[in-house]
């Protein structure tokens, strides 16, 4: 197998969320819902076709949809932990490399050119 990383794109560090962050937990939350919602349902249908009263059923789907919520929160994140963790490794492994000398060069030059045009520009009108 293959060790070219070359399709990796580096995420800057102001993408990443802190732990404090509003929309940090975002996976968290959907999961948690998703889960809920699929205990719920499930339980809801389980008790129709089962045969139970309403009473019972909407109970216990509740019931399911609390514990599914609290199992999905766990689940989401413990992901988000990992995934964090992940990323937090892999930008200390791979630092951000210095650009080539010629590089920069070139840079300067096209900015030394973009003013030289400004004042150009300036001076014509």
């Amino acid at each position: 197998m293959s060790d070219d990383k070359s399709d990796v794109e580096i995420i800057p560090d102001e993408e990443i969320h802190a732990e404090g962050d509003v929309q940090a937990d975002v996976p968290a939350r959907v999961i948690s819902s998703v889960l809920g919602l699929m205990g719920f349902f499930t339980a809801l249908l389980v008790g129709l076709v089962v045969g139970n009263p309403g009473i019972t059923i909407v109970v216990r789907a509740l019931l399911a949809m609390a514990i599914c919520t609290i199992a999905g929160r766990i689940i989401g994140k413990a992901g988000e932990i990992c995934v964090r963790e992940f990323l937090r490794n892999y930008k200390t492994d791979r630092p951000t490399p210095e650009l080539p000398v010629q590089l920069k060069r070139l840079y300067e030059v096209r900015a030394q050119d973009e003013a030289l045009r400004e004042q150009m520009k300036r001076t014509a009108s």
